[in-house]
């Protein structure tokens, strides 16, 4: 009988809910049912920190145990104009790289951000493992008519509309160019998430300039935070998902959107190569044209090739899951513990 491997899972109170805490709780739940390993708190063969922050100490200098930490992305330091450090950002940042320094193994969310982790914090390749993410099964299941209805009426959505999501304005999710254009093409933007409606303060934080920025436009709907049910049939309702970022660790509405069964459409930037399907129609997100001619595109697409849209998307989705999660992470377990025994 093979030993499991004895796993704490050391996610702390950061980020419940979407992101992060979303991470934690359903990487665990899939862990959970897997043999190889045993979850738990009391002397553990590896200690996992779901979390890494660049600029707070989520990361302890001294490892009581063989230490793996995972990166979600490096956002603020690939676009590190939109996200000034200060001296202090600078030190804490200084702090948590030296932290790593001691990791046995560092896990992240896609390609794109391994050779990011290992350009802007020098670890190297051979220590880093790109384990993709997956999504609430909720977004795979059949919605009655009844419920759209609901959800149209609640949330005062129009017959036609462009949708979004994003937490809230940061930098990297390029809102201002999508609501230009699709304030130019006459469609009404919907962008779902929490932090939209924050209230912005002065002087403005940089990282909250586009908020001010999208202040102008006047066919924004926001209906700040959405619950998973009522997300997956806006979702379906959308006449296009768009995921418009310049930069993403990974791009977790975009597969949702995909696997809800909306017709998507995407910027060709960062990790979201990785999650569309090969025919899925792409612009370049910093040409204000390229997205405008990919929305054109897709909100004239006939029936029978916006189905195709869509079947792709569904069966590219499929490929994701918290199992093969689960399954992937187990691995990098078991590499460090065969490495910690030899």
């Amino acid at each position: 009988m093979v030993n499991k491997i004895k796993v704490f899972l050391n996610s702390g109170d950061h980020s419940q809910g979407r992101g992060v805490g979303f991470y934690a709780d359903n990487l665990y739940k899939a862990l959970s049912k897997q043999k190889s390993i045993s979850l738990t708190q009391k002397n553990p063969d590896i200690i996992h920190y779901p979390f890494f922050d660049l600029f707070y100490p989520t990361l302890p200098r001294k490892k009581i145990a063989k230490t793996i930490v995972t990166i979600h992305d490096v956002t603020p330091l690939v676009l590190s104009s939109r996200y000034p450090k200060g001296l202090k950002g600078t030190l804490n940042l200084f702090r948590q790289w030296l932290s790593l320094q001691s990791v046995s193994a560092v896990i992240t969310d896609s390609e794109n951000s391994k050779q990011d982790i290992e350009k802007y914090l020098r670890v190297p390749s051979e220590k880093i493992f790109v384990t993709h993410l997956a999504i609430d099964p909720i977004y795979k299941k059949d919605i009655s008519k009844e419920t759209f209805e609901v959800v149209r009426k609640k949330y005062n959505l129009p017959k036609k509309f462009v949708l979004t999501v994003a937490g809230g304005p940061n930098p990297n999710k390029n809102l201002p160019t999508l609501a230009e254009v699709t304030d130019r093409l006459d469609v009404p933007l919907v962008i779902v998430g929490k932090g939209m409606l924050q209230e912005i303060k002065e002087p403005v934080h940089p990282e909250l300039i586009d908020m001010v920025r999208l202040k102008v436009y006047k066919h924004l709907i926001l209906p700040g935070f959405v619950s998973n049910e009522d997300l997956s049939a806006i979702y379906r309702l959308a006449s296009l998902y768009v995921q418009p970022s310049l930069y993403e660790g990974f791009g977790l509405p975009l597969l949702e959107a995909m696997t809800a069964g909306s017709l998507v459409i995407s910027s060709n930037a960062s990790s979201l190569p990785e999650i569309y399907h090969d025919e899925a129609i792409t612009f370049n997100p910093r040409k204000l044209q390229s997205m405008e001619k990919a929305i054109k595109k897709a909100l004239s697409l006939s029936p029978k090739a916006r189905k195709k849209q869509i079947d792709l998307g569904k069966q590219k989705a499929s490929s994701f899951s918290w199992t093969k999660t689960a399954r992937q992470t187990i691995n990098v377990y078991k590499k460090v513990q065969k490495n910690a025994q030899s």
